[in-house]
């Protein structure tokens, strides 16, 4: 059975994904000190030597089962969303006084302190 090329791009990519996410983003990672990665979607691109090579790395993966993002995507449900809807209640408010206002990093960082 030959392996299609998109199903082998796939699975390439996201063990270049896993190769970079381990070098640069979480150097502390190791099999002491693991981290959660939540995948969605379609589980064809985690094979069995990914999920060694992450576990080896001291990565945890889950996978959310595909259709499902709107209910169980934890992130948003529990956290963005909450801080999504007080940063808007912040912004309005002091739009609301000068809507001519410059925006900067400043002014944005500002606001996420506020919500």
């Amino acid at each position: 059975m030959t392996m299609q090329k998109r199903e082998w791009m796939t699975i390439f990519l996201f063990k270049e994904v896993l190769s970079f996410f381990h070098k640069s983003v979480l150097s502390g990672m190791s099999f002491s000190n693991r981290h959660l990665l939540i995948l969605y979607g379609h589980g064809n691109h985690v094979t069995l030597k990914t999920i060694e090579q992450a576990k080896d790395f001291g990565l945890d993966m889950i996978r959310l089962p595909s259709h499902t993002l709107h209910a169980l995507q934890p992130l948003y449900v529990s956290c963005f969303k909450l801080f999504k809807t007080a940063f808007k209640k912040v912004r309005d408010v002091i739009m609301s006084r000068n809507n001519q206002m410059e925006l900067d990093k400043i002014i944005l960082a500002r606001w996420v302190d506020q919500a």
